[in-house]
């Protein structure tokens, strides 16, 4: 895959006349070093993170498994994987529907190259002696390039702005300001929404460009930590955490964690920076046991249901349910293909042994599907799930795009489920209802903290 610069000539995108965006503040500072470096391994993470209710933890990766193949019929050119972190030693409590948040870092060659185009190798690894702007002491350099911003964000028009003034070149100084103006709008639809052209990208177009770190730091966002769904049950083995991510490979390539992670799995004796993140009401106790339950997925959406019902397996292995029996759970998923489905054989075993009462698939790149999208297995079976969903003990779960079009949709036929089932006038009704049953608990969504 190419890379979205090499195509580019920047005079194609210089008009003859604009008014530049207003370019951001820039505070003239400089960094002081102490004579002492930072070791390399320290991770210098921002000391708090959003909902944390854990400390950070380095914790090691047991194994990665490739659970479905980029390339193969259906799969729209992404690999499924599944890392399992080992937990033991943590003394960590959670439960199924719980998520984890993994720092992510920077790739080194990135790294290296904002070093070298910055003129910053000789003091990248000398602890900063004093705090400079926005730089924080007792960190290098390279650690704030590496775990503190965020490289490939989308950048803003003030941004492009002042990046021109770093540019001893009249033409890409020019571009850059051009590309932050009302008038070409056009351009910067196209190579920073569409090609998605990031911080390095324009440094590679502009090659006289050389902005201060104080201002990439001040300026560029945060590198945030990624949340990802718990995939396993604590009763299953307390010693462990599985979470699930998909990584694309085609445009606009994976993401900074994802592809951090896909990496890992090619080091010697890996690890990741984690926390355990404050629990939602997306989760699966024992006190659901007893209870009925509609689980909903879309792809990796699938991930934290395997929690569920390998929980509930377990609770039923156990006897640790003082409720005469088990609800019934029914799983309606939607992925590209039947390959495409992760843990599909380990969901046809909980379907044989009844933890799995109901399992519904739509696969959207099968023609010999019989649904094509999970709102139309959805709609097949409006009348049962209308009265199951009826029933006071039933809680409805959907794990999508999080508020996205596929929500949207799926969402949409929830309402015509509802509408039809209390032969309501008017649509508008029936979402009404299903906002009531977000608010009373009975609709829950994937809305992480």
């Amino acid at each position: 895959m190419n890379e979205p610069h090499t195509d580019i000539n920047i005079k194609d995108f210089i008009l003859k006349s604009f008014k530049e965006a207003k370019p951001l503040s820039v505070e003239p500072c400089k960094t002081l070093y102490a004579d002492e470096m930072v070791p390399s391994d320290k991770h210098n993470h921002c000391s708090k993170h959003p909902f944390a209710r854990s400390q950070v933890f380095n914790v090691p990766i047991k194994k990665s498994e490739l659970l479905v193949i980029s390339g193969a019929e259906g799969t729209n050119n992404k690999n499924i994987i599944k890392i399992t972190l080992k937990t033991k030693e943590l003394g960590l409590e959670w439960e199924p529907g719980d998520t984890i948040g993994i720092l992510p870092t920077n790739s080194d060659k990135d790294v290296e190259f904002l070093l070298n185009r910055l003129d910053a190798l000789a003091s990248a690894d000398y602890e900063i002696l004093s705090n400079a702007g926005p730089l924080t002491s007792g960190c290098s350099v390279r650690q704030i390039l590496r775990d503190r911003l965020s490289l490939r964000s989308i950048l803003k028009k003030q941004f492009l702005s002042a990046l021109g003034d770093y540019c001893g070149d009249n033409e890409e100084k020019m571009f850059l300001k051009c590309l932050s103006s009302k008038e070409a709008t056009s351009f910067y639809n196209e190579l920073i929404i569409n090609k998605r052209l990031t911080l390095l990208d324009i440094l590679k177009i502009c090659p006289s460009c050389k902005p201060p770190i104080e201002f990439l730091s001040k300026h560029l966002p945060s590198l945030l930590a990624r949340p990802y769904s718990i995939a396993n049950s604590p009763l299953a083995n307390s010693n462990e955490i599985s979470i699930v991510f998909s990584l694309l490979n085609e445009k606009p390539g994976p993401g900074v964690t994802t592809s951090m992670l896909s990496k890992k799995s090619e080091e010697n004796n890996p690890s990741v920076s984690m926390y355990l993140r404050e629990s939602n009401t997306f989760r699966y106790t024992i006190d659901d046991y007893g209870k009925n339950q509609i689980f909903i997925a879309i792809g990796t959406g699938l991930a934290p249901f395997l929690g569920f019902l390998q929980h509930k397996e377990e609770i039923k292995k156990q006897a640790l349910s003082k409720t005469e029996g088990p609800g019934q759970s029914w799983l309606f998923v939607g992925a590209t293909s039947e390959e495409a489905v992760i843990g599909r054989d380990q969901l046809l075993k909980w379907q044989s042994l009844n933890v799995l009462n109901k399992f519904v698939e739509a696969h959207s790149r099968c023609q010999t599907s019989v649904f094509k999208y999970v709102q139309d297995a959805l709609m097949k079976y409006s009348h049962e799930i209308f009265e199951f969903l009826m029933t006071s003990d039933a809680t409805l779960y959907l794990c999508a795009d999080g508020g996205g079009e596929i929500t949207k949709c799926i969402e949409g036929a929830l309402a015509d489920i509802i509408k039809n089932g209390m032969h309501l006038q008017e649509v508008n009704e029936a979402m009404q209802v299903l906002k009531e049953f977000k608010t009373s608990g009975k609709y829950k969504l994937d809305l992480w903290l």
